[in-house]
């Protein structure tokens, strides 16, 4: 899944919408990362998570068996004890929800950074962060190999909220975390039952 923390804030004009499935969730994130929407969109460019309209036989694992998988990623890339798995429902929101969304994340980012680096010290410097680190916190920056995480997407029913983020590694935690996502997209299993297994954690931090 496009994360949020990657992208750039962009005040270009709306660009018109040529697509039947425009407000689908593939869609609106064409609408909002541009051209650089083509990397991700390799890898699934054939799905549409809303309706299929040529009424296309689709094939997915089983729920159990795509539970079972993600288990199983969750102990082979390593992630910590802390993480559990969470079922949540796909919610498909339009461009304009989403770039509402986008920008009050935007909005929160630095504040967030701001609160852990001013009132969560102890914290930081447990996930690994140093003292310089705490530096690009207090100034409104992401540390480097950190970044903030959307424990729930947007798209899943996740608010851009200080709840809803984290503090977490983007190697080797966040990539693993959208792997195990991304890998729900890629074999059906988002696209059939509309649904998918999240690896969520409590807390602002996420680290061993």
């Amino acid at each position: 899944m496009w994360e949020w923390s990657n992208r750039q804030k962009n005040n270009s004009p709306t660009p018109e919408k040529t697509q039947k499935n425009s407000a689908s969730l593939l869609a609106a994130y064409n609408d909002l990362i541009g051209n650089s929407y083509a990397s991700y969109h390799s890898r699934i460019k054939n799905i549409q998570i809303a309706d299929n309209p040529d009424n296309e036989t689709i094939t997915s694992p089983e729920a159990e068996e795509v539970f079972a998988l993600v288990q199983s990623k969750i102990r082979e890339y390593n992630l910590p004890a802390c993480t559990k798995i969470i079922e949540k429902e796909y919610m498909p929101q339009s461009w304009q929800e989403m770039n509402r969304a986008f920008d009050r994340y935007h909005n929160l980012r630095a504040r967030f950074f701001k609160l852990l680096g001013y009132s969560e010290q102890e914290k930081c410097l447990q996930a690994g962060l140093t003292d310089e680190d705490l530096d690009c916190l207090r100034n409104g920056f992401a540390p480097e190999n950190f970044n903030i995480h959307l424990k729930i997407p947007a798209d899943f029913g996740g608010q851009a909220e200080f709840e809803n983020f984290s503090l977490i590694k983007t190697h080797p935690y966040h990539d693993s975390i959208h792997r195990i996502i991304d890998m729900q997209i890629e074999n059906n299993f988002l696209r059939v039952y509309k649904k998918i297994y999240l690896p969520w954690f409590e807390g602002k931090f996420y680290h061993d």
